[in-house]
């Protein structure tokens, strides 16, 4: 007994970190793949479907994928539509884990488990490569979910043996509704189907459940495996929790229908897997009644699919506005995802100083120090950017990351600084507009019109990083480089200019050293936007984000 429940807890544990450990280094050794599958995102239902199937092979976990978009959608790097089409596309990519199982013991892979870990050892060891080690890790994690298949399996004689287990599966398991029960909350428990469908499997191989209870637990599992996402979502914005409700209200509306129609579900899996198998096999039975169940789910959904969404947005409000939260920590697991969230981030710090430029100027032109309030609590949010922006990126930097991304973190945290030394030199100049307009002292037409030439050369400049943020675009690169340098050519101009007014007398002393402080700022913050942009958009940095 205590050998079995040893075997039992020790074969699921290599069972679930196997699975997780071959996702891992598929996902890693996918790497340009999954660089394009952002991209792909903004597509279409189907688009967003298929890419839903394609990342969940590629990781083995429907669960994770589902996280990863309950993140995507927090920080709005995909919409609730988009969503939904990759958990439906999720749900059956997921279904590859369990036909492997089922493989594995049709053609006893059990049996070579222990070879295959060592292969994928010394590819991993050995290799020079990050693709090669990322190879050999998910052979590696092939070959340890196989040594949990296999320590599980070593526990059929005594599962056949006793009377008390046979008894409970044969006659309480195999009533649908118990079965359901009995799959959500295991599967809840470990978070993770693919350990629950290998124990039904090991159940079946041993006789002591047949194809209706393991069906009913599998029902169990899909709903079981939404947990995972709700936790996800809760300290998320209005479409996040959508999206893990879609995830739920999906599962739940299509066990419902397959528990009401059981025994022709039933007769359809036996009948497919004769066909494709020319086998009556239960373990091959199991594993294709959960692909035939999420593929038939995908097929009812997919018709429906916009009334689907506005059915979501109806019955799940909020009254507070909507606010993306794009450094979301569950995009932390993929390094490609959580880099594009900081350059959104980085995007709207960028932003955010545009506002307070064109507001503390405004305030300079107009005498008028009602601007203040709004342009002092936009430095606070820059502020806290920059923390949040930096405290992510160690995040991310804590991750095993490939050279690609290693040299985004130094990038990014540079490009956040200079991004808030910017906003820092537009409150510093507030002083100056401050003075201004207590003393009411006189600047000439000549002066003012310089000082909006600077600020129509930031803007630009502003204008130039966050269009090749959002398009990835590089292009302007000697545009930008034209505009810092005439902006230092109209900081040398002005002084000059500003003498000769001092000269002839046309220029008020106290006046003119607010005019030469303000400008020394706005080309100083020049410098700054100018060292964001060639951060970030050199060397195509951000090409593959």
């Amino acid at each position: 007994m205590l050998e079995f429940i040893f075997g039992l807890i020790g074969g699921t544990a290599l069972l679930m970190y196997g699975v997780d450990k071959m996702g891992d280094g598929l996902e890693k050794a996918s790497g340009k793949l999954m660089h394009k599958i952002l991209s792909v995102l903004t597509g279409n239902i189907w688009s967003a479907f298929f890419v839903g199937i394609a990342t969940t092979v590629l990781v083995q976990s429907s669960t994770a994928i589902t996280v990863l978009t309950v993140g995507f959608v927090n920080s709005g790097l995909m919409n609730l539509s988009q969503a939904i089409g990759i958990i439906y596309g999720a749900n059956i990519g997921t279904t590859i884990t369990a036909q492997l199982m089922a493989f594995s013991f049709k053609f006893k892979l059990t049996e070579i488990a222990l070879p295959v870990i060592g292969i994928g050892f010394a590819i991993s060891y050995f290799a020079k490569k990050d693709i090669l080690k990322n190879i050999g890790n998910a052979v590696m994690g092939f070959g340890i979910m196989f040594l949990g298949l296999k320590i599980l399996n070593s526990g059929i004689p005594f599962v056949r043996e006793n009377e008390a287990i046979r008894m409970f599966f044969q006659n309480y398991a195999s009533i649908t509704i118990i079965g359901i029960i009995l799959g959500a909350i295991a599967t809840a428990m470990v978070h993770s189907s693919s350990a629950t469908v290998g124990l039904v499997l090991m159940l079946g191989q041993a006789g002591v459940i047949g194809l209706p209870g393991a069906i009913a637990i599998m029902l169990g599992d899909n709903i079981g495996t939404c947990i995972t996402a709700q936790l996800a979502s809760m300290t998320g914005n209005i479409n996040a929790r959508r999206t893990a409700w879609a995830h739920s209200l999906y599962n739940i509306i299509g066990v419902t229908i397959c528990a009401l129609m059981i025994g022709p579900f039933i007769h359809v899996v036996e009948a497919a897997t004769q066909f494709f198998s020319h086998s009556d096999n239960i373990a091959l039975q199991i594993a294709n009644s959960h692909t035939i169940f999420n593929v038939l789910s995908a097929i009812i959904f997919l018709p429906f699919h916009k009334l689907y969404v506005k059915f979501l947005e109806k019955i799940i409000r909020d009254k507070k506005v909507d606010e993306f939260e794009y450094l979301d920590k569950n995009l932390l697991t993929t390094p490609v995802a959580a880099f594009r969230a900081t350059l959104q981030e980085t995007s709207r710090a960028l932003g955010i100083v545009k506002n307070m430029i064109n507001k503390s100027l405004s305030a300079f032109y107009k005498n008028s120090t009602e601007p203040f309030d709004e342009v002092n609590q936009d430095e606070e949010t820059l502020n806290r950017i920059q923390k949040d922006v930096t405290s992510y990126i160690v995040d991310i930097s804590k991750l095993v990351l490939i050279d690609q991304y290693s040299v985004m973190v130094p990038a990014f945290i540079n490009a956040i600084n200079n991004i808030e030394r910017v906003g820092d030199h537009t409150v510093e100049y507030l002083r100056n507009i401050t003075l201004k307009i207590d003393k009411k002292l006189p600047f000439s037409d000549v002066s003012i019109n310089e000082i909006k030439n600077f600020e129509k050369i930031l803007i630009e400049m502003i204008d130039i990083t966050v269009k090749g943020i959002s398009e990835k675009d590089n292009s302007n690169t000697e545009r930008i480089r034209a505009l810092e340098e005439q902006l230092d050519n109209l900081y040398q101009t002005a002084l000059k200019n500003h003498i000769k007014r001092l000269e002839k007398g046309v220029c008020n002393v106290e006046a003119g050293i607010i005019f030469v402080d303000l400008i020394a700022h706005l080309e100083r913050m020049g410098d700054h936007i100018f060292k964001v942009y060639m951060i970030v958009m050199e060397d195509n940095l951000i090409s593959d984000l």
